[in-house]
């Protein structure tokens, strides 16, 4: 996982540091979508202009890593954007948090409670800012040069868009908007992301498990 997570920050820096004095565009999205019985599907996409595209030849992601940690790889093109993206279906939540928990990048936390109708499904992600800063610097030399904190500011202004999108009522969320009924949606830049920043939300789906009462009748 250490492997990975460096190879993520090397492929960014190598990406920006080439485009520093360029005018290039890129964002991050994260996109989820839950399905009722608690599957779903995760996806990671970086979105950069032909400006950046010129400048790398190749792509961002490494394919064979993206292969090797099971992840579905894409690239393609839409409205002169170019877009990469790695997507992970997950079969429960419980595999989904182990996934997540396991690169130090974040801690999710899920809970559910069973009603006699409806479900309440409860996800609580927390990122770890200290050491997303720690992997961003290690990649820098000892002495912190100009072009260093140049690259280090300009990771700090990108745009991170996070979408969930639930089976059933959202019941709660700390989110900056809803895109429509069940889906909601936060935004923010790197900068603005620290130890107290996390994304929470709660959903009711349909209980359909009905209690079955044996009644007993003595004549």
């Amino acid at each position: 996982m250490i492997k990975s997570k460096r190879i993520i920050i090397f492929m960014l820096i190598l990406m920006i540091s080439t485009i520093l004095f360029g005018c290039g565009d890129i964002n991050l999205k994260s996109s989820t979508v839950i399905n009722e019985n608690g599957s779903g599907s995760v996806k990671l996409q970086i979105l950069y202009d032909n400006f950046i595209s010129s400048v790398l030849k190749k792509g961002i992601i490494d394919q064979e890593w993206a292969k090797e940690n099971g992840y579905l790889f894409n690239k393609y093109s839409n409205n002169n954007i170019n877009i990469e993206e790695i997507t992970y279906d997950f079969n429960d939540f419980k595999e989904l948090e182990q996934k997540i928990n396991s690169n130090g990048l974040a801690t999710m936390t899920y809970s559910s409670k069973i009603g006699m109708e409806e479900n309440t499904y409860t996800v609580d992600l927390k990122f770890n800012k200290s050491l997303i800063d720690k992997l961003i610097k290690d990649k820098t030399d000892a002495k912190i040069t100009e072009t260093d904190e140049a690259i280090y500011n300009y990771i700090q202004n990108i745009e991170f868009s996070n979408e969930v999108k639930m089976p059933g009522n959202i019941v709660k969320s700390n989110a900056a908007g809803d895109i429509d009924e069940n889906t909601i949606e936060w935004t923010y830049k790197l900068s603005q992301i620290d130890e107290n920043t996390n994304t929470l939300f709660s959903y009711q789906v349909k209980n359909y498990m009905i209690p079955i009462s044996i009644i007993t009748t003595t004549y």
